[in-house]
């Protein structure tokens, strides 16, 4: 299975990555945990830049993600799927449709169209969208040392928020919303209501091979 986390900086998805990895393994299953950006030696000099620069266009922001991207399927995320292992994903395409597309402006249908030149082209079998309120996911961010994308402004972000609704609504047999404004012990209910649907369609998947 091929799952990822998603969600505005600030909402809370990083908190929930290990708790996911751990309830998969207390059932047996064996799990890679990947990074976007990063994650292969390429990828995180494309961090690196990502991150840190100044003065980027959009188009080169956009580019440098999937080259990224490009690199840990290959590198990463493919070796581990055929070797029988689950990858968790730290963002995926989702992402950049999100962020690129719709923060930045550049338009969902130019970010779905690059997505098409992956090789190969992996659909995650789930994905966990955490979502907090706008203003509570600022407040979180606000009390950290920013980097170059989380420097952008209420509206930018607003943009992203609302691009990751959008994609709920068109995906939500792929994409969960997990509310983090809540108390802790019922964030993690509802993770797990979602990871026993999906362990126990792998599990029919192993028992019909």
């Amino acid at each position: 299975m091929f799952l990822s986390v998603e969600g505005l900086d600030g909402a809370g998805k990083s908190t929930h990555v290990e708790f996911i990895r751990d309830y998969l393994q207390s059932h047996g299953i064996e799990v890679v945990i990947t990074r976007e950006p990063g994650g292969t030696v390429i990828g995180e000099k494309i961090r690196e830049l990502l991150l840190n620069s100044e003065h980027m266009h959009h188009n080169t922001e956009l580019l440098l993600y999937f080259a990224s991207r490009q690199e840990i399927i290959r590198q990463v995320i493919v070796p581990n799927l055929d070797a029988g292992r689950w990858v968790l994903a730290d963002r995926f395409v989702d992402a950049s449709i999100a962020y690129q597309g719709g923060g930045r402006q550049l338009g969902i249908a130019k970010v779905k169209q690059i997505y098409t030149m992956l090789e190969p082209m992996l659909i995650t079998d789930m994905t966990f969208l955490f979502d907090a309120p706008l203003e509570l996911a600022m407040e979180r961010l606000n009390r950290g040392e920013k980097d170059r994308i989380e420097q952008e402004g209420l509206e930018f972000f607003a943009r992203v928020q609302n691009t990751y609704y959008q994609l709920e609504h068109e995906q939500p047999q792929r994409i969960k919303r997990i509310i983090t404004n809540q108390a802790m012990s019922i964030t993690r209910e509802t993770l797990q209501f979602y990871l026993d649907q999906l362990l126990a369609k792998y599990q029919a998947r192993v028992a019909s091979d």
